[in-house]
């Protein structure tokens, strides 16, 4: 699995810290800041809280449409494994 390209180290640092709420979901190339709450949602963010970069655009609906093309259903049928994580949109244009 590659490493995702974060716009500055502040990114990184954030993101891999386990206790930070700053998250990056590679299947869905989506950076967000958790919500506290106890579950596990996120809001997703735009832009860079550090150095103020657009970040970039989320894949989730795509992720979803893919598998809806293949005729697999997230909540009932088994995901493939090069859709758990950014495999499935790598050598994409961003």
């Amino acid at each position: 699995m590659s490493q995702p390209t974060h716009c500055c180290e502040a990114l990184r640092a954030a993101c891999e810290d386990e206790d930070s709420p700053v998250t990056f979901i590679p299947k869905y190339r989506e950076y967000g800041i958790r919500v506290l709450d106890g579950g596990t949602s996120n809001v997703v963010i735009s832009f860079c809280p550090w150095s103020g970069d657009k970040l970039p655009a989320s894949l989730r609906s795509e992720w979803f449409a893919r598998l809806e093309d293949l005729g697999i259903d997230p909540g009932v049928d088994e995901i493939p494994e090069e859709f758990q994580t950014e495999q499935w949109y790598l050598g994409k244009e961003s």
